[in-house]
């Protein structure tokens, strides 16, 4: 949750400043880096907590350090790393006497106290994020350290009905039976898998096994509830589960009374929680939980350590919480990458002895056991259903994955018919290309049928990894308007415009439009503009005034597309290098793309972004391994 403060506030609490959770909700993310930036400067709100800090009493020396708190944050990390402070926020004479200066300062403790700043090994919290890192790794451990429950794996195993063999090996470990194993077994469980992988496909599996078994033994089916960080990937999210459980539907033992305890739509964060108006508590906590017996979120890799630690708080001690993520997206716009910091702890598929016996068979391979008991809780399912085993951008990603460069050269320079590499080293390639999209979104105005407007839309899709510059959203929706505007006689500065492509940037509940949306405006019979979206209820339009902040959008940034498929993928990345360029950033930019990906990039700006990668300070690892 995103939560702001003033000089004023400061002053009601002397003794705990609010954190800087202070950007807008959904906001564009802040730079993400491999190491903490030089060059950034320090905002107002940094400058604001180092005068109130010597309002009450810090010396100069502290102070700064309450402003590089806050800066640290504004970047994603959630604390500040004492022995990685830039130089050019700090100068090495000051950073050698901070510590002393730390330590004499009543405005900063350590581990259990609670001061404005917290000092922990070596890391300086603003003590709010320091709780909600402590927080969240408390409850996690207090989740794993449920005894498990047995498990029927005979349910589980491929050919019984519920999990398919693969057919290229049937013999193979099939990791999505052992990912609904573990669920089963534990009340925390993280299912992680790229595109296509089949999370969803899983846990409709896993919650028809939680269903029949209660019915068949008498018991009341669970409460369930699904929930993703946005209104959009809430959306995706019941859309698949329904799709999963059509599927399902086919096989002759499933009993339709099933569908009666699989709810029927998913919600947000915020709402799940009871998050809203000026306060940061929710209204289910760990004095109020979730009624719910399994709370499953997905897109979990774009939840921030807050609203991770406020969630994990709600859950009831004998429910069960899993996570669906992709652990190599990109971490959250907000402070902490919860996800991949669990999943970097547990390793990929390696169990303990205990939880290797208690599957038996549906482990095929003989693995080492692992030693850490987080690795009975991380699944990561194998197989892409998306990219085959041949597919070209299945490779790159793959590559991308594991930074290695040479193989994804190979793969740009040879011919394919997925994946097509053109060199932006010099502008006329980036015009050449918004050309090229004129044509193909010229078919939107003249459009008449929404629905054919819409699927048009999700064809294909320009992203981009700026906003700003020659390669930026901003930049190429506008030369594709003026294009399109030359072309159908129109003004390229009107608001509105027959097939104009719109995306929602807010949450609007009112409208039941969420941040992501995506929908296209056209002219009706009367000559009046109508903005229509598709809804779990089919289409609806909307007058353009009654619409929530919004933008053209023939492209958008990777950050908003996380967690969408096209058709086809034009990627463009800028010719100079920018921190946000890195192998993350990347990687989810290239699997939105089901069957063809244009990659616009200069080898240099491609080399670079492979080999970066997102590093966020935390202490979150550290504390789920002791």
């Amino acid at each position: 949750m995103n939560e702001s403060h003033t000089d004023d506030m400061f002053d009601n609490e002397p003794t705990m400043p609010q954190g800087p959770e202070q950007r807008q909700p959904n906001a564009e993310p802040m730079p993400e880096t491999s190491a903490v930036a030089e060059d950034v400067g320090l905002s107002d709100l940094d400058n604001a907590l180092a005068h109130w800090a010597r309002r009450h009493g810090a010396d100069k020396l502290v102070a700064r350090a309450f402003a590089l708190a806050s800066w640290a944050v504004a970047q994603g990390h959630t604390c500040l790393d004492l022995d990685r402070i830039p130089t050019a926020l700090m100068s090495a004479t000051n950073q050698k006497d901070l510590a002393a200066a730390l330590e004499a300062s009543t405005l900063v403790g350590g581990p259990g106290e609670v001061r404005p700043l917290i000092v922990d090994q070596g890391r300086l919290y603003l003590q709010r994020y320091h709780a909600y890192e402590t927080q969240l790794a408390e409850r996690l451990r207090e989740l794993m350290a449920a005894a498990p429950n047995p498990v029927d794996i005979d349910r589980l195993k491929p050919g019984h009905g519920l999990f398919l063999a693969d057919a290229a090996d049937p013999d193979a470990t099939n990791w999505q039976a052992v990912a609904a194993f573990a669920a089963l077994r534990h009340r925390f469980t993280v299912i992680s898998g790229g595109p296509g992988t089949g999370k969803t496909y899983t846990i409709v599996r896993l919650l028809r096994v939680l269903i029949e078994a209660a019915r068949a033994e008498s018991r009341e089916p669970p409460l369930i509830a699904l929930a993703a960080p946005t209104g959009k990937a809430a959306a995706r999210m019941v859309e698949s589960v329904r799709n999963g459980l059509d599927n399902m539907a086919a096989d002759p033992a499933f009993d339709n009374a099933i569908l009666d305890h699989v709810p029927q739509n998913a919600r947000t964060l915020h709402r799940l929680l009871g998050l809203g108006g000026a306060t940061t508590r929710p209204r289910f906590n760990a004095d109020n939980p979730l009624p719910y017996d399994v709370v499953i979120v997905d897109e979990a890799s774009m939840v921030d350590l807050p609203m991770m630690a406020k969630l994990a708080d709600a859950i009831r001690n004998n429910a069960r919480l899993i996570l669906l993520g992709d652990r190599y997206q990109l971490a959250s716009v907000e402070s902490g990458s919860v996800l991949a910091e669990i999943c970097s702890n547990a390793g990929v598929n390696r169990f303990t002895a205990d939880q290797q016996a208690d599957a038996g068979a549906l482990i095929a391979q003989p693995m080492e056991p692992a030693t850490h008991v987080l690795a009975d809780h991380v699944v990561t399912l194998q197989t892409s259903r998306r990219f085959n085993a041949d597919s070209t951008i299945g490779r790159l990603a793959a590559a991308v994955n594991a930074g290695d460069v040479a193989t994804a050269q190979e793969l740009f320079t040879a011919r394919h018919d997925d994946l097509h590499y053109h060199d932006a080293s010099d502008a006329a390639a980036i015009s050449r290309l918004m050309d090229r999209l004129a044509d193909d979104y010229a078919a939107l105005v003249e459009a008449t049928d929404p629905t054919l407007a819409l699927a048009e839309l999700g064809k294909q899709c320009v992203l981009t990894a700026v906003r700003k510059g020659t390669a930026g959203s901003e930049t190429i929706n506008a030369g594709i308007t003026e294009r399109l505007a030359r072309r159908f006689d129109f003004n390229p500065a009107m608001a509105w415009y027959h097939g104009r492509p719109v995306m929602i940037r807010r949450n609007d509940y009112r409208t039941g439009l969420y941040n992501g949306d995506v929908g296209v405006a056209l002219c009706n019979e009367s000559g009046q503009i109508r903005v229509w979206f598709e809804g779990d209820n089919g289409l609806r339009a909307f007058l353009p005034s009654a619409l929530p902040a919004h933008d053209t959008v023939y492209a958008m940034t990777i950050h908003k597309s996380q967690g969408s498929e096209f058709d086809s993928v034009t990627l463009v990345l800028p010719d100079y290098d920018v921190p946000v360029l890195t192998r993350e950033l990347f990687y989810t930019g290239l699997t939105r793309g089901r069957a063809r990906l244009d990659i616009y990039a200069s080898q240099q700006t491609l080399q670079q972004t492979i080999v970066r990668r997102v590093t966020r300070i935390s202490g979150l690892a550290t504390r789920l391994r002791s």
